[in-house]
């Protein structure tokens, strides 16, 4: 289950719904695209843990976060429900309040033409998304054009390796090192750890070529980075 820092309590706890197994979220609008990774990413967990996630309050889904892969469900009017998981500072009061730390890009507050600058300068837009998982959410996160561009090139190697992995034999998912990757995920979304095991996962040949390209699409469903995208292209 995934456990989240509570600044209502100051300590990391379950989150876990009320009532069934639904839980609301309540999501505060920005203009940022990038305030919209965190709560795409603890929707990600919480429904990998068998959870419905229902968003409530006036976020929406405008174009750049497409562009990172973040997919949220539509939001339902905030009628005064009771709200499980309230991200950010604003909003009405709930069961969790989960707040990340400062989102700055060259060290000034990153701004909404941050993507479409990342993608005029060449690189994956999920590049951005990568860089964003390699810090603690609750730390501060200064991304900068090399780790962006870092993040580029690592994106586009993991893409190439699912894809020559996928002309190997199939493989079942590595249950180990996948459950290694999910537990960090789960222990207050602990990215980097999350990440260091996946990058040691991929240059481990104890596992079958067939079960890391599994398992790393089996990841993917969490990393959100569109491992899949290379497969086929080798032959083109």
């Amino acid at each position: 289950m995934l456990r989240l820092h509570d600044t209502l309590r100051d300590s990391v706890v379950p989150v876990v719904p009320a009532g069934a197994r639904a839980l609301r979220m309540y999501i505060s609008a920005s203009p940022d695209p990038l305030a919209y990774l965190l709560p795409d990413l603890v929707r990600r967990v919480i429904e990998r843990n068998g959870l419905r996630v229902l968003t409530h309050g006036d976020a929406h889904e405008p174009g750049a976060p497409l562009a990172l892969n973040v997919h949220l469900s539509p939001p339902l009017p905030y009628a005064g429900e009771p709200v499980d998981l309230v991200l950010g500072p604003g909003g009405p009061d709930g069961r969790h309040r989960v707040v990340g730390g400062p989102l700055l890009f060259e060290g000034r507050a990153a701004t909404a033409t941050l993507v479409t600058d990342v993608e005029a300068a060449g690189l994956d837009p999920l590049a951005v998304r990568l860089a964003f998982l390699e810090h603690h959410y609750r730390g501060l996160v200064d991304l900068t054009w090399d780790l962006l561009r870092s993040a580029d090139r690592t994106v586009r190697r993991w893409r190439g390796r699912v894809a020559r992995w996928a002309e190997s034999p199939s493989g079942p998912i590595a249950k180990e090192p996948a459950a290694r990757v999910l537990e960090a995920f789960d222990d207050d979304l602990d990215t980097s750890r999350a990440l260091r095991l996946v990058r040691e996962l991929e240059i481990d040949e104890s596992v079958a070529p067939g079960s890391r390209f599994e398992t790393f699409l089996y990841l993917d469903h969490i990393l959100g980075l569109d491992l899949s995208s290379d497969i086929g292209k080798l032959l083109a």
